[in-house]
């Protein structure tokens, strides 16, 4: 399918490693101008040399930047209006905070939290909403979690940030949907990424047994019977940020193996 997004520019977040890189090669692939980020350079290095060798049809650039850190923020947004005048497609990517549960964590984690995972959304968005009602295009994509759905045990901060981040992209949907700025939202569930890894290796400890174990064990429960691999995001995201989905907007899609088992 020809998504028409062939020469857009798009700002992909946090997308050196996992879920972002997986949205950054699906981008590419379409013909798009691709700015990637990470906080670490060697990360974005790498990234580089995989994505050369692949030689797909769109143009990497990449920049680094800590996406909790605000005067970064506007670093990455001056950086971007530096290689284009129009920012067409930005999807929205951050790690996510502290696992645990209400007592293991502190005032300063739930700052922190929603500093990175929430405050951080909203200003980089709120610099970039501006381009897209000039053109009158735009789409926005926010990679969240499963979990504002369907909360999570001992990730209460994810719970809680991930929420108010479907809430304010709902909010604003409705707000730019007449400028043809579509702004949608996609829920990972166990797609096994670093983080999948990191809280597997902490429930492996806490157990004391192999980590392959727990892993396994994640999959159990869902109906697809296995964890999701990072390849299979990427595509759902493309299409979001395409023509294709011009009629989609305030929406938030699961990419979870039938985790949720709600109707809505």
């Amino acid at each position: 399918m020809e998504l028409g997004i062939k020469n857009r520019f798009a700002l992909v977040c946090a997308s050196s490693k996992g879920l972002g890189f997986s949205v950054v090669e699906s981008l590419l692939e379409e013909g798009c101008n691709v700015l990637m980020t990470s906080r670490n350079l060697d990360n974005l290095n790498n990234a580089e040399k995989i994505i050369n060798q692949k030689k797909f049809t769109g143009v990497l650039n990449k920049f680094e930047c800590d996406l909790s850190k605000p005067e970064e923020i506007i670093n990455l947004y001056n950086h971007a209006i530096s290689l284009t005048d129009r920012i067409d497609i930005l999807v929205n990517n951050c790690g996510g905070p502290k696992p645990g549960n209400l007592e293991d964590v502190s005032s300063d984690d739930f700052d922190y939290a929603i500093t990175q995972n929430l405050k951080n959304t909203i200003d980089l968005t709120k610099l970039i909403l501006p381009l897209m009602k000039k053109n009158f295009w735009g789409r926005i994509v926010n990679i969240a979690s499963s979990s504002v759905k369907q909360p999570i045990d001992n990730l209460i901060l994810s719970n809680i940030t991930r929420s108010g981040l479907i809430s304010f992209a709902k909010t604003i949907s409705n707000q730019y949907a007449s400028f043809n700025i579509l702004i949608n939202n996609v829920l990972p569930g166990r797609i096994l990424t670093d983080r999948i890894k990191e809280i597997a290796k902490q429930k492996a400890d806490k157990e004391n047994i192999d980590i392959n174990i727990v892993i396994d064990q994640l999959s159990d429960d869902l109906p697809i019977k296995r964890l999701g691999e990072i390849s299979e995001f990427g595509p759902l995201v493309a299409f979001l940020c395409s023509e294709k989905s011009s009629y989609i907007t305030g929406n938030s899609i699961q990419v979870d193996g039938g985790l949720i088992k709600s109707l809505f």
